[in-house]
């Protein structure tokens, strides 16, 4: 199999031999390909890990002394007010006063990757609403009224620290690439089969004695070379359609394959 990845980049011809893997070893390498689709959206994932902790850092700046009392956020000055601060991912409210609510801080994130607040009465955190998410939780909005035991002992100076000295845990990385790499499978997986559906019409009318089975394994292959320039670009720039750039590539490369077949494997 490793021979046919060398291949793949320059000796086209030689991706005929891909059809007599056994199938196990197709798809482990389907799952190759789409790790490397993976990597850009990952790195894009760190990137704003990265952002949300240097960010993080700012707020906890700005953040005066609190404690919560009697189920309130209750500032160490009595004359403290309220702010909203805002940083490229991150808004963040700080409302002693009551003067802003729940709905507002969802409605605060325009283009953030985050909206917190600290209100009077709860500790509110919006995300990006999203089709699938929205679906399944059915908001994207997380309440934690002051009520609760977990934020019984909150207060500025344990954010401030917490902020100040927080890491971003090596498994998070991880995450971030699993969490990349099944959309990566699943949208690759999609093309190929709609590439072997071209593929298998070229046979059919060439009158070649390739299976769809064999042009599957074949069109795997010759993925290759289109998957890592997908990659590249997609590190400079997610815009790129890559979908539809993989699977006219793959089937130039495919007909490149197939060239040396007409006339001595004919049905």
């Amino acid at each position: 199999m490793l021979s046919l990845m060398k291949s793949s980049f320059f000796q086209f011809q030689k991706l005929l031999e891909a059809k007599k893997l056994p199938f196990g070893k197709i798809i482990g390498y389907v799952f190759i390909l789409g790790a490397v689709l993976a990597l850009p959206l990952a790195y894009k994932v760190s990137g704003v890990f990265h952002e949300i902790q240097q960010d993080g850092q700012k707020i906890a700046a700005k953040l005066p002394d609190f404690t919560i009392e009697n189920n309130q956020l209750t500032p160490a000055k009595e004359n403290e007010k309220g702010f909203i601060y805002q940083t490229d991912s991150i808004i963040f409210t700080f409302d002693p006063e009551g003067k802003r609510t729940e709905k507002d801080i969802t409605t605060d994130m325009v283009g953030n990757f985050l909206s917190i607040g600290l209100l009077k009465g709860s500790l509110v955190v919006a995300m990006p609403s999203t089709g699938t998410g929205s679906a399944l939780l059915g908001d994207n909005q997380l309440v934690i009224p002051y009520t609760e035991a977990a934020l019984k002992g909150l207060d500025g100076q344990h954010i401030r620290e917490y902020l100040k000295d927080a890491k971003i845990p090596w498994w998070m990385y991880l995450i971030a690439f699993l969490v990349s790499l099944y959309p990566s499978v699943i949208n690759l997986l999609v093309t190929l089969l709609f590439a072997t559906l071209g593929a298998t019409l070229q046979t059919k009318m060439r009158r070649l004695n390739l299976s769809s089975f064999e042009n599957f394994k074949i069109i795997v292959f010759a993925a290759t070379l289109p998957v890592v320039i997908t990659a590249l670009i997609h590190l400079v720039t997610m815009g790129f359609d890559g979908t539809m750039f993989i699977l006219i590539a793959t089937l130039f490369i495919y007909n490149q394959v197939i060239k040396g077949l007409a006339g001595k494997d004919k049905v």
